[in-house]
């Protein structure tokens, strides 16, 4: 449990799995029209089964962001606030790789602090941007480094 909670913290709140039907709730303040609260997210199979669906829609934002995509890219998703959507079917292979990419970003997240004796406030996470950077599969190879700086004048 330890580990999935990390997944949490070191991804920044990332997530996949599950669904959420507050994806269809407005932007704003997470919650319907009529005031009710979304529904809890159904299929959480990386994050912990408690994870609130605005803390969840948060990071599927962060995902969509990360990769470049939109909801359909991994969920069953027509549009807002569509009856036929099914955030919680595992139908779409995406939705299945990007449960295991977080799997393994937890893993490299957990064995970089367990090394490296830094406090976690002072490392860099690995994330999905860390690969991907807008774009739903990795350019290879990944981008050329930025120039070092020029030398001081002597």
């Amino acid at each position: 449990m330890i580990r999935v909670q990390c997944i949490v913290g070191a991804l920044a709140a990332i997530v996949l799995s599950g669904s959420v039907a507050a994806a269809q709730a407005p932007a704003g303040g997470g919650q319907r029209a009529g005031g009710a609260p979304p529904p809890p997210p159904k299929n959480l199979q990386v994050l912990p089964k408690d994870t609130p669906a605005p803390q969840v829609v948060a990071l599927m934002r962060t995902f969509n962001t990360a990769l470049g995509v939109q909801c359909g890219y991994c969920h069953v998703f027509v549009a807002p606030g569509d009856p036929t959507n099914d955030l919680a079917s595992d139908a779409k292979t995406p939705k299945l790789v990007a449960r295991v990419m977080m799997q393994m970003v937890s893993d490299i997240n957990t064995k970089l602090a367990a090394n490296i004796k830094k406090p976690a406030d002072q490392m860099t996470k690995v994330e999905c941007a860390t690969c991907h950077r807008g774009a739903a599969i990795p350019a290879l190879p990944p981008p050329a480094a930025a120039p070092a700086p020029p030398a001081p004048p002597r």
